[in-house]
């Protein structure tokens, strides 16, 4: 935990979304809150989308954090911004109006499942 899922438009020429999982990776690390192993990040490029009635021009990053729950609203914001300015860090100069967004949301604990496999060996959740 946590997962942290990357929404952008592909039309963000020069965005490196590599380079912004690691920044944002980094930031949660630091923050405190998470074990390195334990954040998983993904992104992906959104050919087809639509912001407001323009046909171009326009672009943006959306990222989800899902953590667990037990934090207070001041925390969670303070990884929401953290995650924010990371991935602020990242963006080029664009040719085009671009929004970016994070949200963080808690997870429900009763009902995510998780194990953890190693190489050759037995997920951790069996007894």
């Amino acid at each position: 935990m946590p997962h942290l899922v990357l929404h952008h438009t592909a039309n963000l020429d020069g965005f490196d979304a590599d380079a912004a999982l690691a920044a944002a990776n980094r930031s949660l690390v630091d923050s405190g809150h998470f074990d390195d192993v334990a954040i998983k990040s993904r992104a992906l490029a959104l050919d087809h989308f639509r912001i407001g009635s323009a046909d171009s021009g326009h672009g943006f990053v959306h990222a989800t954090l899902k953590i667990m729950p037990g934090r207070s609203v001041d925390t969670r914001a303070a990884l929401g911004h953290a995650v924010h300015d990371a991935l602020a860090s990242c963006l080029p100069p664009l040719a085009l109006h671009c929004q970016l967004c994070v949200e963080v949301v808690e997870l429900q604990a009763a009902t995510y499942i998780k194990s953890t496999h190693a190489p050759g060996g037995v997920p951790e959740t069996c007894p």
